[in-house]
């Protein structure tokens, strides 16, 4: 009998060993996953708002046999979009398309409405694109070689497949706020919410619940904070795109007003 339950207490101990390596290497390798963006659109990966995104194309036969890779990206209606894409030195970057909310695995095509570019620039191995959001909704950010706007020596065609590339996706306000100055000022607790800003970008640990404790007076009781919960989320939803007041991600951006 003690051998028998000897027996069973190594076959557990080895049993939890080998479930906290996978699950270990399962939280490794998920983040790497999701900065390289998607392989569908189904699967896009999401962004922080001034911080540089690493990705590579996947051999996918996208629209007619080019290479993508995919992001969902919410603006609201206004946004100034400025994205910065950068390959290795001597490497093509891809081209940058923002496809409009609503545009899934099965409608995308080469007449999916897309953002039109403000403005287009490349100078070697970075490229450069500005848009102006005309609704508000989570964009697919697709990045590819399919030579959809560029023209010249060095166009987007060459980008290879599963080459690295970076990019940073920066977004500025009407009125000329930048948004990763509005993520609030001296604030009353809440991690650094003010009440004073339009914006605020989601630290690690904050929840919604955290931030309108932020913006409300110090002494407000729980039925005043809830209110204010359910105003960001009504003010939010679809930025924040989970369809979960409670589940937030930091590096998300709010709006406050």
């Amino acid at each position: 009998m003690q051998l028998e339950e000897g027996f069973h207490g190594a076959i557990g101990v080895r049993l939890v060993a080998v479930a906290t390596v996978v699950l270990c290497l399962a939280v490794w390798l998920a983040p790497a996953a999701r900065a390289n963006g998607g392989s569908t659109i189904a699967q896009a990966g999401g962004v922080t708002l001034n911080k540089p995104t690493r990705g590579s194309l996947y051999n996918t036969n996208f629209l007619s046999g080019y290479s993508a890779a995919f992001w969902a990206v919410p603006f609201t209606e206004g946004d100034r979009i400025t994205i910065k894409t950068e390959a290795p030195e001597g490497i093509t970057p891809p081209c940058q398309i923002l496809y409009m909310p609503g545009t899934d695995d099965s409608t995308i095509s080469g007449t999916s409405p897309i953002l039109d570019p403000a403005s287009t620039t490349r100078d070697g191995s970075i490229d450069g694109q500005r848009w102006v959001a005309t609704e508000t909704g989570y964009y697919v950010l697709a990045m590819t070689n399919d030579d959809i706007y560029l023209s010249g020596p060095h166009q987007c065609l060459d980008a290879p497949s599963e080459s690295p590339f970076t990019f940073t996706v920066k977004v500025s306000h009407e009125g000329g706020e930048e948004s990763s100055e509005q993520s609030g000022g001296s604030g009353n607790g809440g991690g650094g919410v003010g009440s004073s800003g339009r914006t605020h970008v989601v630290k690690p640990g904050q929840s919604l619940w955290v931030i309108a404790q932020g913006l409300v007076a110090r002494r407000a009781g729980i039925a005043e904070i809830a209110f204010e919960v359910g105003r960001l989320w009504r003010l939010n939803a679809v930025r924040i795109g989970t369809g979960n007041p409670d589940l937030i991600f930091p590096g998300q951006e709010l709006r406050l007003k």
